[in-house]
């Protein structure tokens, strides 16, 4: 019936990709790897202008974060040589944007805006923000201040922010939190999306989060320790880095191997974002605009000027017997699918803080087709279900508090399957756990007579189609007629055909 092939975990996959960047050279920053970033405020009932004042600024702290130009960063230089000689700090060459460009419609944004949305969507994913990191804004409970996956995919996904601590500006009824007032919520969050774990990483002396220069912790520190030496196992915690859990006034520095990581991160599995950046962070085009290129549905040979208006909803599947054929589709451009829909499940067991666990399905093309979470009640079966074509498909469940969903707080799980048979299962995880598999076409129509010339051995379901070769060869003839004169060119006898000669 179906096959199902398990391959590698996807968040190795990452790391493989990450380490054979780190073979490159160096980068150099005179060429910055600039993000674009939108910002979607929900259901906080902060008006507009404060909602981009407030998402300027942040994007103004992540950048002065990133390049080791924060206001704050000499508090690092002050302690470094006494507790942590030998560790060292970077700045990054990622920076990132407040896209004003190219936004997608649907959202109330014309071209020149801030992209700012306000209850325009919900949840922490929107597949028409691919091309973005995302930053979700809303109120979230029980003490969480944010949460992100763990090396995120540029397809829609984003972090989450709770709007007390999203920023260093109080203004439009919003009070941001005493001690966490200096956007470092953000910083650390963006940099689980770009694969920086906690420094404490599972937990225990054992633990280590694939950083050589961090050294190793057993838990994270809280409250603002400067000028402390504390260890708890056996160098002095790194805890003034952005991935610790102390104050933001505490929180001041990434590692050179934390940038590293990022970076290498960002140029092997966020070249989305880059590309994207192209038009979501420039300047709207005011001279020859239109679409550039020649592959888009609206190309225009007369423009000089990419405006970011290409369109492409005109290509699909045009094969009205595949399993993905779309009738809107006027240009085939080689995506059918053989075969039926097939029933995707996922069914997630929560354990005792619901709002930690989220998941998602991405298909080889890097869209989410599935997603859930965070959930609202603990210890409560939650079903999904898609009906989906054949393909590789990439199963992420991540927890942002880093201790899966089993079993120190609740005996949470989860089980993912195809057509009722398992792909995936598990609970007891870290931040994140990952499964790639590939299904096959249930059914696949086609001709099933292995005489007949257009025989098709893949077939399973007969669809009427078979054809012979006639008397000229060819299949389902009856053969070319050039002259039209009603016998096929195979079958003329030259020479003189006047009955007077």
């Amino acid at each position: 019936m179906m096959g199902l092939a398990g391959y590698a975990n996807a968040y190795q996959n990452k790391v493989d990709l990450v380490n054979q960047a780190a073979e490159n050279n160096p980068l150099d920053c005179a060429t910055p790897l600039i993000i674009p970033v939108a910002v979607h405020f929900q259901n906080t009932g902060i008006p507009a202008a404060c909602a981009i004042d407030m998402a300027l600024d942040q994007i103004e702290i992540l950048n002065e974060d990133f390049a080791a130009t924060n206001s704050d960063i000499n508090d690092w230089y002050a302690q470094q040589p006494t507790i942590w000689p030998e560790i060292s700090n970077a700045e990054s060459c990622i920076q990132f944007c407040l896209a004003t460009s190219d936004h997608p419609s649907g959202f109330g944004l014309s071209e020149g805006d801030y992209a700012v949305t306000i209850d325009a969507t919900t949840g922490d994913f929107n597949g028409a923000w691919s091309g973005y990191l995302n930053f979700w804004v809303r109120d979230i409970s029980g003490g969480i201040l944010g949460y992100s996956p763990l090396g995120g995919n540029g397809n829609g996904d984003g972090v989450a922010c709770t709007t007390s601590a999203f920023s260093s500006i109080s203004c439009g009824g919003n009070t941001i939190s005493s001690a966490f007032n200096l956007g470092r919520t953000i910083t650390h969050e963006v940099g689980h999306y770009l694969l920086l774990n906690h420094p404490w990483a599972n937990g225990g002396c054992s633990s280590s989060d694939n950083v050589a220069d961090t050294p190793v912790t057993s838990e994270p520190i809280f409250g603002c320790p400067s000028g402390q030496s504390i260890v708890n196992c056996t160098d002095p915690v790194l805890w003034p880095s952005y991935m610790d859990y102390c104050n933001d006034a505490c929180l001041f520095m990434f590692s050179a191997g934390q940038v590293t990581r990022m970076e290498n991160y960002v140029t092997s599995s966020l070249q989305n974002l880059l590309n994207n950046s192209v038009t979501a962070c420039q300047d709207p085009c005011e001279t020859a605009c239109g679409c550039t290129d020649a592959d888009a549905c609206n190309y225009d040979a007369t423009a000089a000027n990419d405006d970011g208006s290409c369109d492409y909803s005109c290509q699909g599947c045009t094969d009205s017997t595949a399993c993905n054929y779309d009738p809107e589709a006027t240009e085939d451009d080689g995506s059918c699918v053989s075969g039926e829909l097939q029933t995707f499940t996922m069914t997630v067991l929560t354990d005792n803080y619901p709002n930690e666990t989220t998941w998602q399905l991405v298909d080889d093309a890097g869209t989410t087709v599935m997603s859930g979470g965070p959930y609202g009640s603990n210890a409560t079966t939650y079903s999904s279900t898609e009906e989906l074509c054949s393909g590789c498909y990439t199963l992420t469940i991540s927890d942002s508090y880093g201790d899966g969903i089993c079993c120190a707080y609740g005996e949470g799980n989860y089980e993912f399957t195809v057509d009722g048979e398992l792909v995936a299962s598990g609970g007891n995880f870290g931040d994140a756990e990952s499964t790639e598999f590939c299904t096959e076409p249930t059914t696949i129509s086609g001709c099933t007579d292995p005489d007949a010339c257009n025989y098709d051995p893949d077939a399973t379901t007969d669809d009427g189609s078979c054809e012979e070769l006639d008397a000229c060869g060819e299949c389902g003839g009856p053969g070319t007629d050039t002259d039209g004169d009603g016998v096929a060119d195979c079958n003329e006898v030259p020479g003189c055909t006047d009955p007077d000669s």
